[in-house]
C-alpha cells in the first residue's frame, strides 16, 4: 500500500520549531516534527511531516503568518521503503 506525505525542511531550527506550534494549534491539520532524512539536503536538522492533502492549506497559512521554509518535499512510503522528490 503506498502512502503520500509531505514533508516541510527549514533553514533553521526556529523555523521548524514556530511552524509545527502554529500548524498543532489548528485543530484540521495533523503534523509531526521529525528528523530531517539524510536523502534531503536542508539547512536544519529538523522538518514538518504533514498530510499531504492539506498542502494548499498550510502554504496560505504560513504565507499569512509570515512564516518561511526552505522546500516541501513529497515522500511516498510503500511497505518500508520511503523515497522523496522535492514538490513544484
Amino acid at each position: 500500500m503506498e502512502t503520500k506525505f509531505g514533508l516541510l525542511t527549514f533553514s533553521t531550527t526556529h523555523q521548524a520549531i514556530a511552524t509545527n506550534e502554529l500548524l498543532k494549534s489548528k485543530q484540521e491539520f495533523e503534523t509531526s516534527i521529525i528528523s530531517t532524512p539524510g536523502k534531503i539536503s536542508a539547512g536544519c536538522g529538523m522538518s514538518v511531516r504533514f498530510n499531504y492533502s492539506d498542502k494548499d492549506a498550510i502554504l496560505k497559512l504560513l504565507t499569512d503568518e509570515d512564516l518561511h521554509f526552505q522546500n516541501i518535499y513529497v515522500g511516498t512510503r510503500v511497505g518500508v521503503r520511503i523515497t522523496y522528490e522535492l514538490d513544484d
